[in-house]
């Protein structure tokens, strides 16, 4: 083999371990923390893994329908509302924050893989006196010493490792609680959305329901003029009118508020002209098509608050193995390399100028052998975190199942109740029609057509409740599960 060929070897050789190592570089947390946490703040991180998930029994994933709705002229949809407060409610910023932050701690937890190295260079005049036998002596001396050192740490008993599976664990709770956070602010949207859906719908049924009353007083009206009806009568209408225009006006403020509540979702100024179709316009989900235990084994597996607490108690479960390391020595290597740089003057005799290098190179080991019992309550402390953890871990998959089961039941109770407000809605209009038909031909009374006016009213409100109680069960069934999707990027 040539020389030649064996430089072309050698240069190649090179040049792959060079790319291989900027790879791998490239991949670690220390370099790119930010790889390692959400991308942007208003999008879900995805984990790699199904690490932090408690293990249960493996079933297909059920999927839980959305409500959609659609644009109308311009007004907002569901989707480009909640696509708003993603990227305007700053409670997704802070967490967004906190994940990176996680990260950058995360890298900052790998740093003792790597040696310490430092660069020093003291340097100045010094004076000194010695005392000598019947006399005393002068030392003038200037002196500088450029000096560079570097420490490493070979054997540490797990202390790097645990406190890495820490922070990583740590970084993988603050991605999944930002997670949990878009769905807080997707389903706090939706309800919202819901809501002035609902108070505008109510507006509706206030005016048809003004007007009910007003068709009324004109039948007491004319009966009076025919000397068919009292003026007890004739005011007891008018009563009517004047209560229906007042839920009107209440009805008016009730929008008001609902907007209100859906610029905090969004995280804008309530003033912001924000318009929503109302709620006759929203499709009706028909059923969840999934049973209440699929659901709940999908919010065991699925939720990130869940999951965010599997990570929580992965990092006390290192916590504990990082205390109880900290018995043992730590066993490294340490040296440094500098130059003596000096002139100086001992009393009369001749200056003495000076160049000499200097170094060392160590075997290190550090043990502390008795740290008044700290170590021992430090040990104690981490596995009294972790047991807390375990604890709360359980306690969160508890309040879980609990609200999916009272979600689940609350969706099905929606939609039962739904289907009686359509009925209630038709028997109070059939029979408020017929009381206004004979009560124009004299075969009923005052009394007895404003009751039917009354029971119309207020199947009308009723309807519009089951409705928006509906669409904001079936969008509660989704955020208990931890389903809620968002929508795609326009």
């Amino acid at each position: 083999m040539g020389r030649t060929t064996r430089k072309l070897i050698v240069a190649a050789l090179g040049l792959a371990l060079s790319v291989n190592g900027c790879t791998y570089f490239a991949e670690q947390p220390e370099v790119y923390p930010d790889k390692f946490s959400p991308a942007e703040s208003d999008r879900a991180w995805v984990s790699k893994s199904n690490e932090y998930v408690i293990p249960t029994q493996e079933r297909p994933p059920s999927t839980i329908p959305e409500p959609r709705v659609s644009s109308a002229g311009n007004k907002y949809d569901l989707p480009a509302l909640i696509d708003i407060a993603l990227s305007n409610n700053p409670e997704t910023r802070q967490t967004w924050e906190q994940a990176r932050a996680a990260a950058a701690a995360y890298g900052a937890s790998r740093a003792p893989y790597y040696p310490d190295v430092s660069a020093q260079a003291p340097g100045g005049y010094e004076r000194e006196i010695f005392e000598l036998p019947g006399q005393n002596a002068v030392l003038r001396q200037w002196q500088i010493t450029p000096m560079i050192e570097f420490t490493y740490t070979l054997i540490d008993f797990g202390r790097r490792d645990a406190g890495a599976a820490t922070a990583r664990a740590e970084l993988a709770a603050a991605n999944f609680s930002f997670n949990r956070k878009l769905q807080d602010v997707v389903f706090a949207t939706q309800r919202s959305f819901y809501a002035i859906g609902a108070a505008k719908a109510a507006v509706q049924a206030a005016e048809q329901n003004v007007e009910l009353a007003k068709t009324d007083d004109e039948a007491v009206s004319r009966r009076v003029d025919l000397g068919l009806a009292t003026e007890p009568q004739l005011l007891l209408s008018r009563q009517t009118v004047a209560q229906s225009q007042y839920d009107l006006a209440s009805a008016h403020l009730l929008v008001r508020e609902a907007q209100a509540s859906m610029a905090v979702a969004l995280g804008v100024a309530a003033n912001t002209p924000l318009d929503v179709p109302s709620l006759e316009s929203l499709p009706i989900p028909a059923g969840l098509g999934t049973q209440v235990d699929q659901l709940i084994e999908t919010a065991v597996r699925s939720r990130p608050d869940l999951a965010a607490q599997v990570a929580t108690l992965d990092a006390r479960r290192a916590a504990v193995e990082q205390a109880k390391a900290q018995f043992y020595p730590t066993v490294g290597i340490a040296g440094n390399y500098g130059t003596q740089n000096w002139d100086y003057k001992f009393d009369e005799t001749p200056n003495v100028v000076a160049n000499q290098p200097q170094y060392t190179a160590l075997l290190t080991i550090n043990w502390d052998l008795f740290t008044g019992f700290k170590r021992l309550n430090d040990v104690r402390q981490a596995e009294a975190d972790r047991d807390a953890a375990g604890a709360q871990l359980k306690t969160l998959e508890v309040d879980a199942i609990s609200s999916v089961w009272r979600a689940y039941y609350e969706f099905q109770t929606a939609l039962s109740r739904y289907e009686y407000a359509k009925a209630l809605l038709a028997a109070s209009q059939e029979s408020y029609d017929a009381n206004l038909d004979t009560y124009k031909q004299g075969l009923s009374t005052i009394v007895e057509l404003l009751t039917a006016d009354r029971d119309l009213a207020n199947a009308r409100y009723t309807i519009v409740q089951s409705r928006a109680d509906l669409l904001t069960s079936s969008a509660a069934v989704a955020y208990a599960v931890g389903a809620i999707e968002q929508p795609p990027r326009p």
